[in-house]
């Protein structure tokens, strides 16, 4: 068999192994706030690429991990001494996002994010609709559906309000957690033209040394 076919053939084998591996690697960020950590409050919470803190009528508060039922994301105004390694937040003080409350949430780097997860009732205005601010599209005032609220694109910083008067809307909702954010993966068909690229690049380096 020709030298060169086979090398093709070992080639072309190796973008496949690629593209499998990269569909594998092409997930969706998931901040699972509400998963496997304690409650802990701080100004900033740190989840790897993103800093979330946390506003109370426009002062810096506490963000706060809340672990329990419905739980995420919210602000806290007052933290207890330490316990267990973690802060727990005075029950006085709350720990969902109320009125007059904000969170910030700033990514590493541009993300394009296609969904905010939301827990909670939803008690106040009409329980449908939250206020938003981005670095990239500015004020926005988006619908709830299925606890959640779709974006569908790139910011760095991402602003989430309670109810209250934040310059834009004054209707929002508030008694709610940030449950996550996710992150629209990149397209397997990227990967599938990297892994290609890489394919073709060691074929013409064997050439060449031929």
């Amino acid at each position: 068999m020709n030298k060169s076919f086979v090398k093709l053939l070992q080639s072309f084998a190796g973008v496949v192994l690629l593209s499998m591996a990269s569909f594998s690697m092409a997930a969706t960020y998931d901040y699972d706030f509400d998963a496997d950590e304690n409650e802990r409050g701080g100004q900033p919470l740190n989840f790897g690429d993103l800093n979330v803190y946390g506003y109370k009528d426009g002062n810096a508060a506490n963000a706060y991990l809340d672990s329990g039922n419905l739980a995420g994301l919210g602000v806290c105004g007052t933290l207890l001494d330490q316990q267990q390694g973690t802060n727990w937040c005075n029950p006085a003080s709350d720990d969902n996002l109320q009125v007059d409350e904000m969170l910030e949430f700033i990514f590493d780097s541009a993300k394009k994010i296609s969904v905010v997860g939301i827990n909670g009732a939803h008690k106040h205005a009409n329980g449908e609709w939250v206020s938003i601010w981005t670095d990239t599209q500015g004020w926005d005032y988006l619908q709830i559906a299925a606890d959640k609220i779709t974006l569908g694109f790139y910011l760095t910083t991402l602003k989430i309000f309670g109810q209250g008067d934040f310059g834009y809307k004054s209707e929002t909702t508030d008694n709610l957690y940030v449950a996550g954010i996710n992150e629209v993966p990149i397209p397997a068909a990227a990967w599938l033209f990297g892994s290609a690229l890489l394919g073709l690049t060691g074929l013409r380096r064997r050439k060449a040394a031929a």
